[in-house]
């Protein structure tokens, strides 16, 4: 099977303040080799483009894509899906792919291209509230190309106009995993994941994560967490004991205060749940995701 891959770049990053995005770096890459690493990791074999300009690129990264630029310049996202489309070679699957969307993972991507595949219609990212987003999407090329023929002037149109009226293929993914920025605030709350993202990508048995998992849908728990939890516990009180359910509550809490809006420090206001949570004698002790629920509740509490 043959994909192509095109990464949107050639925006004028007003609301950032003029600054190119995909340029910027984040945890020593910036956004567009970060993507592109996304892209190889997904689809090796992929023909992969760049709609805008190559900043952002190392000079090996540059060699190894084709770059167009959309006409005229800065005539936006759909502009530059159509010079690409023009550009690039046959292929059975296309992937489009915002150059501000540094948190994408391999497995989403292979998702779409497969969804895209087994259903010959677009394939977008839908998460919890039934959002789509469209500048991450697979489609049949050929019905690309169609669709594109069929809007006729793309400048300065929007992309949603490609899916108007066209049954979509969704594939479930994570709101936080297909973010984008568009102003610094939004640049630092993607920082703040970026960095909790490669920490947890470089601990000792984070390959293994899925096998750790306490429950579905609970966090995964890397090797290394777990570790140290049992050696902790030859430190506690006889009795005291965290079950790998509950050290993955509290690695969701301290995400969940890390990456809201709130001051509060995640490595405190777990604290503050454990002595809540160990105060109480065994029988009538709350459970441990209780105690963080009470603890946050307490600490965002208005005061006066």
């Amino acid at each position: 099977m043959s994909i192509t891959v095109m990464i949107l770049s050639g925006g004028r990053s007003r609301r950032f303040g003029g600054v190119h995005k995909p340029g910027v770096r984040l945890g020593g890459q910036t956004v567009i080799s970060r993507i592109l690493g996304t892209v190889r990791q997904a689809v090796p074999e992929a023909e992969v483009w760049v709609a805008g300009t190559t900043v952002g690129l190392t000079d090996a990264e540059a060699d190894s894509v084709g770059s167009v630029r959309e006409e005229p310049e800065f005539s936006g996202p759909l502009a530059g899906i159509e010079a690409a489309a023009r550009t690039m070679g046959d292929s059975e699957v296309t992937v489009i792919l915002a150059g501000d969307m540094p948190l994408v993972r391999p497995d989403h991507l292979r998702a779409l291209i497969a969804a895209s595949r087994e259903s010959g219609l677009p394939a977008a990212g839908v998460d919890d509230r039934g959002k789509l987003q469209f500048l991450c999407a697979a489609w049949p090329t050929a019905l690309l190309r169609r669709r594109l023929a069929d809007i006729g002037q793309t400048q300065d149109r929007a992309v949603k106009l490609l899916f108007s009226g066209l049954e979509v293929a969704p594939v479930d993914v994570d709101p936080a995993e297909i973010v984008d920025f568009d102003t610094p605030e939004e640049y630092e709350r993607v920082a703040v994941r970026v960095e909790a993202a490669d920490t947890i990508g470089s601990l000792p048995g984070a390959s293994d994560v899925e096998a750790t998992k306490a429950s579905p849908g609970a966090r995964a728990v890397p090797e290394q967490v777990l570790r140290m939890r049992d050696l902790a516990a030859t430190e506690l009180p006889e009795g005291v004991w965290m079950t790998d359910a509950e050290v993955a509550a509290v690695l969701d809490f301290a995400s969940h205060i890390k990456h809201s809006d709130s001051s509060l420090s995640p490595v405190l206001a777990a604290f503050l749940a454990g002595r809540l949570h160990s105060a109480v004698p065994r029988e009538g002790r709350a459970s441990v995701a209780e105690a963080l629920a009470r603890v946050e509740q307490i600490l965002t509490r208005p005061r006066g």
